[in-house]
């Protein structure tokens, strides 16, 4: 018996192992092909050799494809939608666990059955409503409609499920209103959740590539429509000043996730637990 557990918990390391190498391996190559001398062919260099020429193709990065510029605007927007999330999705988890209304659970089944709907499905309402609400090339008009999210409404009520509704009514009786219980009692408890919350949609929303290439024009440049961008023929960069700009925009949401994973994994953790 323990042998056999021995051979199993091997045989899932070994895939735990292959599947990180296979994660790794785009991010190698982009950093390899940064900081390396050879410009004639991106597949021969696996090894950096020159920290120099990486960082003076940064650089250049950052003036002639203007990466600075769509980092920021990107950092922009994505906070814009991050702090709508956190509030919209806090909000929704504490009346979906505390309180009781007419057709609950037909409008949480509705909220979930979202999540399996993909982007495409409605992309052309919300293209046209922000059209005509005039929101097009704004902060505004990119942020608005992903800022309502089921996956964070449902990570977040896993967080206060544990807590007992007498807290509630206790506070209540004490006299406390509803926006007093929420700020006081629930945000605190949701503190991993909301932190779990501000990765993942970090990363999904500053990976967005055809919601912002809609309603995006010369004001606004998300980064990932500026990388995407490198790929028209008509537009020719050094191929190394394309894969800085690549791994320039792979950094932030990168760095995020390494800072805050252990409230990433808690929170799918108890997600697939309690769901």
């Amino acid at each position: 018996m323990r042998a056999n557990r021995t051979l199993e918990k091997c045989i899932l390391l070994l895939l735990a192992s292959v599947w990180a190498l296979v994660c790794l391996f785009p991010i190698w190559v982009l950093f390899s092909g940064t900081f390396s001398l050879d410009s004639s062919n991106l597949t021969r260099t696996f090894f950096p050799n020159s920290l120099s020429n990486g960082i003076l193709k940064c650089r250049e990065a950052l003036v002639t494809i203007d990466i600075a510029t769509a980092t920021i605007h990107t950092f922009m927007y994505t906070g814009i939608t991050v702090v709508g999330i956190l509030l919209i999705s806090s909000l929704a988890a504490y009346e979906f666990t505390f309180y009781e209304f007419p057709m609950k659970k037909v409008l949480f089944g509705l909220l979930m059955v979202s999540m399996m709907l993909p982007q495409v499905l409605y992309i052309i309402p919300l293209y046209r409503m922000v059209f005509s609400m005039k929101l097009a090339d704004t902060f505004a008009g990119i942020s608005m409609p992903m800022m309502v999210s089921a996956l964070s409404v449902f990570i977040m009520m896993q967080f206060l499920e544990d807590l007992p509704a007498s807290f509630i009514e206790s506070a209540r009786i004490d006299g406390a209103g509803h926006f007093q219980i929420y700020r006081r009692i629930v945000l605190p408890l949701m503190r991993n959740g909301i932190l779990t919350t501000v990765v993942l949609m970090f990363m999904k929303i500053w990976g967005q590539y055809l919601w912002p290439a809609l309603v995006t024009g010369q004001k606004i440049k998300p980064i990932s429509v500026t990388v995407a961008n490198l790929l028209n023929p008509n537009f020719w960069v050094d191929p190394r000043v394309k894969i800085a700009a690549m791994l320039i925009a792979m950094i932030p949401p990168l760095l995020i996730y390494l800072i805050f994973q252990r409230y990433v994994i808690e929170g799918i953790t108890m997600s697939g637990v309690k769901g």
